[in-house]
């Protein structure tokens, strides 16, 4: 584990000095790439929040399976 975290913080550190030392490029970014980013940015936002629902769904299931009111508790009350 701590041989991956330091190969990560390795690739990290080299990506950030590239960008940093790098040249200009003197290019554009045309509206279809700007499109696209935008695409991915709204897809992993919303995949995201699908995904949260879905575990949250079942960490309520869970949470009220262990501490949550029986059928039979509930039924004694009426």
């Amino acid at each position: 584990m701590e041989r991956r975290l330091k190969a990560i913080t390795a690739l990290f550190a080299a990506s950030l000095v590239l960008a940093v030392v790098s040249a200009n490029a003197y290019a554009y970014i045309d509206p279809g790439t700007g499109s696209y980013i935008l695409q991915i940015v709204m897809a992993a936002f919303f995949t995201a929040i699908f995904a949260i629902g879905v575990y949250w769904q079942k960490f309520k299931a869970f949470v009220f399976s262990r501490f949550g009111r029986r059928k039979d508790d509930a039924t004694k009350d009426e």
